[in-house]
């Protein structure tokens, strides 16, 4: 009997242990899968938030992308109205623009330029001959900035006599070359002439020349320094006399 009681409290402290270690595990299993839950919330938001972001970044990358290119379009729009036509959004329409744009900008202008009579040496035309002669006409650029000449300038004859009236010279068949003045620079042009040495009816006495640049509204008017008289064929299909381009 004494053997049986000193059992009891052994096992009531058995099973007291037990109890205890059951209670345990199960706080434990209770804490895991608490943490279990809370990792799995926790990726679930995590993922969730990151493919909200993403769709948000996207979404703002989407938006940017549609300002820039309506950024770049106002901007090209506002160059092609300002003038400036390489920021269209065709580089091969810009690159063609943008090179008009240039030769015209380049050109030299007549109040860039001083336009004078070659009057030494061999420049000076023969005219007491009957034969063809040449004057030239030099173009000096006074400017700042480095242009271009191209092709043939208008040159109109004012005559002395009063039945001469005003003849525009027709141009020759000469080929046309371009040519780049710096500031200071200096090129010609001729003017072929048919000089004659008679006098009075179909004959045309030079008194004043009015000489337009190239692509030019405004003239210079140069006095005629040769004296002289050439045959007067202001309606021929090929005069003796005429101009010749920039340059010859």
């Amino acid at each position: 009997m004494t053997t049986q009681l000193n059992r009891l409290p052994r096992r009531m402290a058995a099973l007291l242990a037990v109890t205890a270690l059951s209670l345990g595990a199960a706080a434990c299993s209770s804490s895991s899968d608490d943490k279990a839950s809370d990792a799995k919330d926790s990726s679930s938001a995590s993922s969730s938030d990151s493919a909200t972001s993403g769709k948000s970044a996207a979404g703002d990358g989407s938006d940017s992308s549609s300002s820039s290119a309506s950024g770049s379009s106002g901007a090209g729009a506002s160059a092609v109205n300002g003038g400036t036509k390489a920021s269209n959004s065709s580089s091969s329409t810009g690159g063609k623009a943008a090179a008009a744009g240039a030769s015209a900008s380049s050109r030299c202008r007549t109040a860039g330029l001083k336009a004078a009579f070659a009057t030494g040496g061999d420049a000076v035309p023969d005219m007491k001959s009957d034969n063809q002669t040449q004057a030239s006409v030099a173009f000096t650029n006074i400017g700042k900035r480095t242009c271009t000449l191209t092709g043939f300038p208008g040159v109109d004859l004012v005559g002395n006599q009063a039945s001469d009236g005003t003849w525009s010279l027709t141009r020759s068949t000469k080929p046309v070359t371009t040519i780049s003045l710096s500031p200071g620079d200096t090129t010609d042009f001729s003017i072929t002439l048919g000089a004659t040495t008679e006098k009075g009816s179909g004959t045309f006495q030079p008194g004043l020349v009015r000489i337009t640049p190239p692509n030019e509204e405004s003239q210079f008017s140069l006095k005629w320094p040769f004296g002289g008289a050439i045959t007067k064929q202001d309606g021929a299909t090929h005069p003796a006399t005429y101009v010749n381009p920039i340059g010859s």
